[in-house]
């Protein structure tokens, strides 16, 4: 099988992010407010928004977000978001777009990219550490 073909998204793409969005937290959310800060995240010179189409199809996606961290003194990239469908899966459309996040992050200078995963998802723990990132941090949550 093919590389997948990578593309920025672009305000036609709301309804297939929303989906690919809506399996990676395996729950459905408000159309009107995804919708909303969607188009809000493309006009962020900050969030970068990466698509994988494979036989024309979207399949996964990446979110990567850059921001001047100041205990770094530097640029971090951090990976907000990234699924794969399941039928895509094992294809390396992961590896492509964590990739290409990476390089993003590299071009403008970031330190490191960084990102969070649920403690459920073991098999994306394996996929990680595989693609060479180590568990350094805790992160907390509190909701409001």
């Amino acid at each position: 099988m093919p590389d997948s073909v990578l593309r920025a998204a672009t305000p036609a793409d709301a309804q297939a992010v929303y989906g690919l969005i809506c399996e990676l937290k395996q729950a459905e959310f408000d159309h009107q407010a995804f919708q909303a800060g969607y188009l809000s995240n493309l006009q962020d010179r900050n969030m970068h928004y990466q698509l994988a189409e494979l036989d024309g199809h979207i399949v996964g996606m990446v979110g990567l977000h850059m921001q001047f961290h100041l205990h770094h003194a530097r640029w971090i990239g951090e990976i907000q978001e990234l699924v794969v469908l399941p039928q895509a899966r094992g294809l390396k459309v992961g590896s492509q777009l964590l990739a290409w996040a990476e390089n993003e992050a590299r071009n403008v200078g970031a330190e490191l990219t960084e990102l969070s995963t649920s403690v459920k998802r073991v098999d994306a723990h394996r996929f990680y550490v595989r693609e060479g990132y180590t568990q350094s941090h805790f992160r907390f949550t509190k909701p409001l």
